[in-house]
C-alpha cells in the first residue's frame, strides 16, 4: 500500500538503521535526487504571494468538491469521474498519445485502432478508480475480496516479525487494497499497517487528503518529511506492513531492471529494504470481478544463488518487475499508462553522494 502522482499509497523507497534493527539502509533509498524547486514547499522552496493565493483558491476548490462527492450518490460519483476520465482522454491529447505510446512499447495491442481504445478505457478506468477511492471517505464496504491462498500469504509473511515489505501497483482503485489489507490486519490482530505516501504540494491539503486513509485505519507516512525514515524503520520493527507503489517513474531512485520486453527502471527502494532487513517482500495487486475488485498477493523471493545483500537487493528487484507486470496484463485497461514511461532510466543522481553518505539514529523503537 502506498500512493503516488493520481494519489494514492505510493512512493517507492526508504530505508532502515544502525543498532537495534536491520543495518545499513541510506536515506537515498527514501529520497529524491532530484535538484530543490525554488517554488516547492516539499523541497524547502517558497510560495511568491500570487502563488500563495493560487494556491489557497486551489486548496479552497479541492475542499469544496470533496465536500461535494462526500454526498454525491454512489454511483452517480462512479459514473460522473468515469466520464470526466473520458473527456480527459478526448482533451489532454499529449497523455493520450503517451497512453497509446506506452501501450505499443509493452506489445499488448498490434492494431492502432484497438491502442486507441485501450488508452480510452484506461482514461475512463482511472476516473471510476478515482471514485472509489473518494468512497473510502465513508463507512462501507471497500469491494475487494480476497482468495484465501492471499490472505494466508500475507499473514504468513506477517507472522514472521520483521514487518512486511508490501508493493502494488497503479492498478484499479490500488486505495481501496490499501484499505482491504487495513481490514485483514485488524481481523488478524496484527498491527495497522502503514503506507509511504509523498506529501501534497499544499501542506494544508495533506489532512483532506489523507483523511480516507487514516479513516480506514492506515497509519500514513509522507516520506519528504523529517523523521520519515525512522517512522518506516519503527513500522517494520513493530511487524507492520509497509506499502509503496514503485511502477510509475517518480522522484525516487529507479534501478535498472527487465520488463515489457525491454528495458527499463522502477524505484529500487523497495527490494532494497526487504534485502537489508530481512523483510519479506509481497505483492499485491487488484484484478476486476464485475462490479467489485479481488485482491492478489504473492510473496517475491530472491533465488538462493544471491549470497550477497546487493545481489539479493537486485534479484528481488528483478522478480518484483515481472510480477508487476504479469499483474498489469491481466488487468491493462485498469493502469495508469498516461502516467507510464516503460523505457525510463534511473534517475538524475545530483545529490545521490550526499544523500548515500546518510544514516538513521538506531534507537526507533
Amino acid at each position: 500500500m502506498s500512493a503516488s502522482a493520481s494519489g494514492s499509497l505510493t512512493d517507492p523507497s526508504a530505508p532502515l538503521v544502525d543498532g537495534g534493527g536491520p543495518r545499513g539502509v541510506s536515506a537515498s533509498d527514501s529520497y529524491p535526487d532530484s535538484q530543490t524547486s525554488s517554488r516547492d514547499l516539499r523541497e524547502g522552496g517558497r510560495w511568491g504571494r500570487r502563488q500563495a493565493l493560487k494556491n489557497a483558491a486551489l486548496r479552497a476548490l479541492i475542499v469544496s468538491l470533496l465536500w461535494l462527492a462526500d454526498r454525491a450518490p454512489r454511483r452517480a460519483l462512479i459514473a460522473l469521474l468515469g466520464a470526466a476520465g473520458a473527456l480527459a482522454h478526448r482533451l489532454a491529447g499529449g497523455l493520450r498519445r503517451r497512453a497509446e505510446a506506452q501501450l505499443e512499447l509493452a506489445g499488448l495491442e498490434a492494431d492502432a485502432a484497438r491502442r486507441a481504445e485501450l488508452a480510452r478505457a484506461c482514461f475512463r478506468h482511472a476516473g471510476e478508480s478515482l471514485a472509489r477511492s473518494l468512497l473510502l471517505r465513508r463507512p462501507g464496504d471497500t469491494e475487494v475480496v480476497v482468495d484465501g491462498a492471499s490472505e494466508r500469504c500475507l499473514l504468513e509473511a506477517l507472522a514472521e516479525g520483521r514487518g512486511v515489505v508490501f508493493v502494488s501497483p497503479h492498478l484499479g482503485p490500488f486505495e481501496c487494497l490499501a484499505a482491504r489489507v487495513a481490514e485483514l490486519c485488524r481481523a488478524a490482530g496484527a498491527p495497522a499497517p502503514a503506507i509511504v505516501v509523498r506529501e501534497s504540494y499544499d501542506p494544508a491539503l495533506d489532512r483532506h487528503v489523507d483523511a480516507h486513509r487514516e479513516r480506514r485505519g492506515l497509519w500514513v507516512i509522507h516520506r519528504g518529511k523529517p523523521g520519515a525514515t525512522t517512522r518506516i524503520v519503527r513500522a517494520l520493527k513493530q511487524g507492520r506492513a509497509v506499502g509503496f507503489l514503485p511502477d510509475l517513474p517518480g522522484r525516487a531512485r529507479r534501478g535498472a531492471v527487465r520488463w515489457f520486453g525491454g528495458e527499463g527502471a522502477i524505484a529500487v527502494g523497495p527490494a532494497r529494504i526487504a534485502a537489508r532487513a530481512g523483510a519479506p517482500l509481497v505483492l499485491g495487486h487488484l484484478t476486476p470481478r464485475g462490479e467489485a475488485f479481488q485482491l492478489c498477493m504473492r510473496r517475491i523471493e530472491a533465488p538462493e544463488s544471491a549470497a550477497s545483500q546487493a545481489a539479493r537487493a537486485e534479484a528481488l528487484s528483478q522478480g518484483l518487475a515481472e510480477a508487476l507486470e504479469a499483474a498489469i496484463r491481466q488487468a491493462p485497461a485498469h493502469w495508469l499508462w498516461m502516467a507510464a514511461d516503460l523505457r525510463a532510466g534511473r534517475a538524475p543522481t545530483s545529490n545521490a553522494r550526499a544523500a548515500d553518505d546518510t544514516r538513521i539514529s538506531p534507537e526507533v523503537g
